[in-house]
């Protein structure tokens, strides 16, 4: 991961930011990104240098260390990215800050379950309700996923998410496409007793 090939572009205020996947979203230290296209995760990592995703932000959500009291924290960008920057105080930082605690809680509540099959079909569920398009065939998750990625933030090896997206599709739960899209079809994980957190506007 490094901080190349950025390009921010400043007009007067805000400043303008594009990356792409693997680049790291620099510092700012009294201001918030609004992500405007891409995908982002933020992380820390332990003593041993293992990475722990601490959650994944989309269209319209901030970002920033602002928000976050974790050291060391880093903002690794996923797909292409445009954000800009934002400064947040009173009662919309506030409903931002609880709404970053709210998408951590249930992260972190998904990569609890021991079962490695259970955690993933948890988190696909979760991907398809805070990023998926509908379709009538159900939900279209377009996030350019690796299965490494999927491995690193779930805590599963990269080979058992293979296996387990190959059970899942041959079960008709869901269907693989090309450029790592995944469709979960409708009712999926129905059998596997998924759970549902309630709907919640976004506001961060």
């Amino acid at each position: 991961m490094s901080i190349s090939n950025l390009a921010m572009v400043s007009l007067h205020s805000p400043q303008l930011l594009y990356c792409q996947p693997g680049d790291i979203v620099p510092y700012h230290p009294d201001s918030c990104w609004q992500i405007k296209k891409g995908l982002v995760r933020t992380l820390t990592w332990t003593e041993e240098g293992d990475l722990v995703t601490l959650g994944l932000w989309g269209i319209g959500n901030y970002i920033g260390q602002l928000l976050s009291e974790i050291t060391p924290f880093q903002i690794e960008c996923i797909s292409p990215l445009e954000m800009e920057t934002a400064f947040l105080t009173g009662q919309p930082l506030t409903m931002v800050l609880r709404s970053h605690l709210r998408q951590t809680e249930e992260l972190f509540s998904i990569i609890s379950h021991k079962r490695a099959s259970q955690r993933l079909l948890e988190f696909l569920a979760w991907l398809g309700r805070r990023f998926g398009r509908q379709l009538d065939q159900g939900q279209l998750i377009d996030l350019g996923l690796t299965h490494q990625l999927l491995a690193e933030i779930t805590g599963i090896t990269r080979v058992t998410v293979t296996r387990l997206l190959t059970e899942l599709e041959q079960q008709g739960e869901l269907m693989r496409l090309p450029k790592q899209q995944i469709l979960l079809h409708r009712g999926f994980g129905r059998s596997g007793q998924v759970a549902r957190f309630p709907q919640q506007r976004r506001t961060g």
